[in-house]
C-alpha cells in the first residue's frame, strides 16, 4: 500500500480531480458522476474513516497525536474504497517506476523503533510527506495523469458494486474434526502491509507447531480484503501471504468468511478469485460453512453479502444446525453482534433471536473493528471476543489502566511506538479444542502470547 492512498486528504483531491473531469464530459457515466458526487459530499462532511480510534490518551498527556485519517485511512464508504483500488492499481500497475520503498523522511516526531514500518514504507517518488503547522500529514498537490485510465476503472468498480455477485444460497458441506482440533482465526488482515505479512509468519509458526503434533488445523479469515476486493488485490495481498500452502490443502484447511470490504466491488472477487483457489475448496464457492466434532459446531456467517445482516437462508440454516441436542455453537462472522465502541446493527441478533434464546451459541468471534476485545457475557452469548486486529493499523487510545467501556472485559492495549503515535499491536487468536473445552491464545504480531484478561482462557 502506498503512503498518499492511505492519506484521506489526498484521496478525496483524487476525488474531486476525477469529478471534474466527469462534470466536463459524462459520457456514458452519468450515474457514476452521481454516485461519486454523493460518496464526495458525505465525506467533505464527515470522515468514512476508522471509528472508535481518536487520540483522546494523547490529549490528555498533552501530546500532537494527529487523526488516523492522515496515515491510516481505510474508508467504509464502498465508492471511496474503490477509488482507492485504483488508484492504487495505477501506480503499481502503470507508474510502478514512481514508486519508492522507504522510511517517511525524518520530521522530528520518530521514535525509538526506527527499524519498525508501523503502516507502510512505500511511497509515490517526490511527494513524500510532511506535516503543516498543527501536525497534520500532509502532501503537496498531486495530478493523476492519466485520468481518463482512473476514470474507467471507478466506473468499472462502481458497477460491478451495483451488480454485485449472486448469493450461494447453498453451505459449504459440513466438515467433521477432531475432538481435538486447532482454529487459527485472524480478522481484517489482508492489506499486505509488512507488519500484517509479520502475522502471517506468525501463525505459520503454529501451524508447524501443530503439524510436529499431528494435530488437525484450520485457519480462518474473518474477512476484509483491501481496499475494495477487487481481483488484483486478493492476488497481490491475501493468496501470495496466506500462512497455508498449496501442498497442504488436503491438511490444513483454509476458510475465508466475506467481509464489508470484499463486498466493495460486488463480490466477485472474493467468490470467483479467493474461493477459486485450491486452498480453500473445502469451502465450495460459499460464503457459509460448517466444522463440526462430538461437541461443538462452528459456523461461518456471511454478514456482509447484505451490509450487516444475514442473507437468507443463513438464519434457518443455523437453527438447524443446532437443533440437536449434544453440540453447542460458536458462531464466526465479520461484523459485530455488539460492540463497547460502535453502533451496531440488531438485524443480526434478531435473525438469530430463537437460538440465542435457546442459549446454545456458547461463543462468537469476529473482526470488522480493528482491536483486540473480550466482553462479559452479553444478549445470550457467554463469550464475545472481537479478533479484527490482524492488518490494519490503528492507533492505541487507551492507557492499561483505562476502564473497559460496557460490555467489555478486556481489551488488549499493548502498542509499538512511532514518534508520539501508538500504533496498536496486530494479532490472532488460536482455539485449542479439547472435547467439551476450548482453550484460546491471543498471540501478537512478534509472536508473543499475551494476557488475556480477568476471565478465563478456557470456553466450556
Amino acid at each position: 500500500m502506498l503512503a498518499q492512498i492511505l492519506n484521506r486528504q489526498f484521496v478525496l483531491e483524487q476525488t474531486q480531480d476525477l469529478l471534474e473531469e466527469l462534470r466536463a464530459d459524462p459520457g456514458d457515466d452519468a450515474d457514476v458522476l452521481n454516485h461519486l458526487v454523493e460518496s464526495e459530499q458525505r465525506e467533505l462532511k464527515e470522515s468514512s474513516g476508522q471509528p472508535g480510534f481518536e487520540p483522546a490518551f494523547a490529549e490528555r498527556r498533552g501530546e500532537e497525536w494527529v487523526s488516523l485519517d492522515d496515515s491510516s485511512f481505510f474508508s467504509r464508504d464502498p465508492i471511496i474504497s474503490i477509488v482507492q483500488s485504483v488508484l492504487d492499481e495505477h501506480f503499481e500497475t502503470n507508474e510502478p517506476d514512481q514508486i519508492e520503498e522507504q522510511e517517511p523522511a525524518d520530521d522530528g516526531r520518530r521514535g525509538p523503533d526506527d527499524d519498525e514500518v508501523a503502516v507502510t514504507n512505500r511511497t509515490i517518488r517526490d511527494y513524500e510527506p510532511f506535516r503543516d503547522q498543527p501536525g497534520r500529514r500532509i502532501f503537496n498537490k498531486f495530478s493523476i495523469t492519466d485520468v481518463g485510465w482512473v476514470r474507467s476503472k471507478v466506473a468499472e468498480g462502481i458497477r460491478l458494486l451495483r451488480r454485485k455477485h449472486p448469493f450461494n444460497a447453498k453451505p459449504a458441506a459440513p466438515v467433521e474434526c477432531d475432538d481435538h482440533v486447532r482454529l487459527v482465526l485472524v480478522g481484517d488482515w489482508a492489506t499486505g502491509l509488512p507488519r500484517a505479512r509479520k502475522v502471517a509468519e506468525e501463525i505459520r509458526a503454529v501451524l508447524d507447531d501443530g503439524k510436529a503434533k499431528s494435530l488437525e488445523q484450520h485457519v480462518i479469515h474473518l474477512g476484509d480484503t483491501y481496499y475494495s476486493g477487487w481481483d488484483h488485490e486478493y492476488r497481490k495481498r491475501f493468496l501470495p501471504f496466506w500462512p497455508v500452502t498449496q501442498d497442504e490443502s488436503d491438511t490444513i484447511g483454509s476458510w475465508s468468511i466475506n467481509g464489508n470490504h470484499d463486498m466493495y466491488s460486488g463480490g466477485h472477487a472474493y467468490y470467483d478469485v479467493l474461493l477459486d483457489d485450491p486452498r480453500f475448496y473445502k469451502q465450495q464457492k460459499s460464503s457459509f460453512f460448517s466444522l463440526y466434532n462430538k461437541h461443538w459446531r462452528i459456523l461461518g456467517l456471511d454478514t456482509a453479502w447484505q451490509d450487516g445482516t444475514l442473507e437468507n437462508p443463513q438464519a434457518d440454516w443455523v437453527g438447524e444446525q443446532l437443533g440437536g441436542d449434544n453440540q453447542t455453537g460458536l458462531l464466526l462472522s465479520h461484523h459485530q453482534p455488539f460492540s463497547a465502541y460502535e453502533k451496531s446493527k440488531p438485524t443480526i441478533r434478531r435473525l438469530l433471536k430463537p437460538v440465542l434464546d435457546s442459549e446454545k451459541i456458547r461463543a462468537w468471534f469476529w473482526g470488522h473493528e480493528h482491536r483486540c476485545m473480550l466482553f462479559k457475557p452479553h444478549a445470550n452469548v457467554h463469550f464475545g471476543r472481537c479478533v479484527g486486529h490482524g492488518g490494519v493499523p490503528v492507533y492505541m487510545t487507551h492507557r492499561s489502566d483505562d476502564p473497559y467501556p460496557e460490555p467489555g472485559e478486556y481489551e488488549y492495549r499493548e502498542y509499538i511506538k512511532k514518534g508520539f503515535e501508538r500504533w496498536a499491536l496486530f494479532g490472532f487468536a488460536v482455539l485449542e479444542f479439547d472435547g467439551p473445552s476450548i482453550g484460546v491464545r491471543y498471540i501478537d504480531e512478534d509472536g508473543e502470547v499475551r494476557p488475556q484478561g480477568p476471565t478465563g482462557i478456557t470456553i466450556s
